[in-house]
């Protein structure tokens, strides 16, 4: 009696292992892809959470405003401290970054090439601001990739709230903070993130018994 074989080939062999190989690799590929697409996905979602944090700390410390004074040697008056522009503002916040006492300077400022935005804050005390923002603390670079504008809302009490978005504002002229500031962040082109924009509404933008004067 003849037993029958039933046994692979050689070339059977070979060519089984070849295909799992070919399966094994393109799975390989795909994981790697997958991985990849993962990784970037993951580092564009800290991003974006690492730029959401940012800007609503900004919005509190805006809407915490405060009308803080100081005395000017010069012109033998107090005046309440608000100077802003359309790229840098300053200004007194009750908030704090690192929840420290005290009320606190803020600076938000364009970088020397001004393709990002810095940041910069310092504790409050006698004396004119501006004076200590010059020679205290180093910025901080904030949203890279961005350029930051700034909007000031001017309200006018005596032609029935009529208002008006403003490109500057100077406390020390206006005699008051203004009611609300705009923030438009233009993305780098080079870049894939888009425009965003923070609209803070500031409470105490009078100060007692000072209404803001015409601009």
């Amino acid at each position: 009696m003849q037993v029958k074989n039933t046994g692979f080939t050689l070339l059977e062999l070979l060519i089984a292992l070849t295909l799992s190989t070919m399966v094994i690799l393109l799975l390989a590929m795909g994981m790697n892809v997958v991985l990849n697409e993962w990784e970037r996905s993951g580092g564009r979602l800290e991003s974006s959470l690492d730029k959401v944090l940012i800007l609503l700390n900004i919005e509190r410390a805006l809407e915490g405003s405060y009308p803080h004074t100081y005395f000017d040697k010069d012109d033998n008056k107090r005046y309440i401290f608000f100077e802003g522009e359309e790229d840098t503002i300053n200004w007194v916040s009750t908030v704090s970054p690192g929840r420290h006492p005290g009320l606190q300077i803020w600076q938000l400022s364009p970088s020397d090439e001004n393709d990002w935005v810095q940041i910069k804050v310092i504790p409050a005390f006698a004396g004119d601001p501006t004076e200590r923002l010059e020679v205290e603390a180093d910025s901080v670079t904030i949203l890279e990739g961005y350029t930051a504008t700034f909007e000031y809302l001017y309200k006018d009490e005596k032609l029935d709230d009529e208002t008006e978005w403003l490109d500057k504002w100077s406390a020390k002229k206006l005699q008051s903070l203004p009611s609300a500031v705009r923030i438009s962040l233009e993305a780098d082109g080079d870049t894939e993130e888009d425009s965003l924009e923070v609209v803070a509404v500031i409470q105490a933008n009078q100060h007692q018994s000072i209404r803001p004067v015409k601009p």
